[in-house]
């Protein structure tokens, strides 16, 4: 089963019609690892949730590390959330639903709906529509997304989020790599779901290139990303738990924009653990046994 075929280049590129543009779609398909995306998918499409993660990373050979991982034995029951950095734009919604799901397979994660072509991902995932202003990279939640997302909590379910709704960029001004501007339509979610929020930081990030790329156009970035998945074998992407906001901090916050700034901070301050367990080792405290 293929996850992305030719006709979604015409969805994406207007100029993507006819005989010479679906040759070169294929083309593309080949140059950007596309077609072993497909492959990869195919692999293990007849698997949901932790275990399609799970075999995914590793036909990656990808063995992501957790550190403070002990603070995860306190989320085993009622609702949460999750708060992230997005560095990669796609490995790391992988990696989250591959940790979280584990601890606790009724774990959501809020993601543009480009990613709701993985079918196999549907029950771990809340689909939300992006914007068209891409300079200011904001995405505006729909209303079947916001019901979903508060059904999910008033149920003791604990959902994941990304703030800011599109993958990091390489700052020209600050010569580093961090996300765009939390989205204050999420942040007004966080603030009003009143239930625990755990930060998450993604300490390591996509190639240099794949950021460069970002400078010209988002779309040729796009295009780069399923190569960014087959590049992280050796790199072994490090990921910290924070310390877990109760309700009772949060309500030291006037508003969505003061909690939103310390959110921030929570995340990308978050000071890098003395040391990280190998997925493949951790002892999840539901007990999931690696697949």
């Amino acid at each position: 089963m293929k996850l992305i075929e030719k006709k979604d280049f015409e969805n994406l590129f207007s100029s993507f019609k006819g005989k010479i543009a679906r040759k070169l779609a294929e083309l593309i398909m080949q140059w950007f690892a596309i077609d072993r995306v497909n492959q990869l998918y195919d692999n293990s499409v007849d698997y949901t949730g932790a275990e399609f993660t799970t075999r995914i990373l590793n036909d990656l050979g990808v063995n992501y590390a957790i550190g403070n991982a002990e603070r995860l034995k306190l989320l085993t029951e009622g609702a949460f959330i999750t708060v992230s950095n997005h560095p990669y734009g796609g490995l790391d919604g992988i990696i989250l639903v591959d940790l979280m799901a584990r601890i606790r397979p009724d774990y959501k994660l809020m993601v543009n709906n480009i990613l709701s072509i993985v079918k196999t991902m549907k029950e771990n995932f809340i689909s939300v529509n992006p914007a068209s202003d891409r300079k200011n990279s904001i995405t505006r939640t729909n209303l079947n997304a916001v019901r979903e997302t508060l059904t999910h909590f008033k149920g003791g379910h604990p959902v994941g989020f990304f703030p800011s709704g599109a993958v990091s960029e390489f700052s020209l001004k600050h010569l580093h790599i961090s996300d765009y501007k939390w989205q204050t339509n999420i942040i007004h979610l966080i603030h009003h779901a009143k239930v625990p929020i755990v930060p998450i930081r993604f300490f390591d990030t996509n190639s240099p290139f794949f950021y460069f790329l970002g400078k010209i156009n988002w779309k040729i970035r796009l295009l780069r990303m399923p190569s960014e998945l087959f590049n992280k074998s050796k790199q072994n992407p490090r990921i910290g738990i924070g310390n877990i906001i109760s309700v009772k901090e949060q309500e030291e916050f006037a508003d969505s924009d003061s909690l939103g700034a310390f959110l921030r901070k929570a995340v990308y301050e978050m000071p890098t653990p003395a040391s990280f367990i190998p997925r493949t080792i951790m002892n999840f405290p539901e007990g999931v046994a690696d697949t």
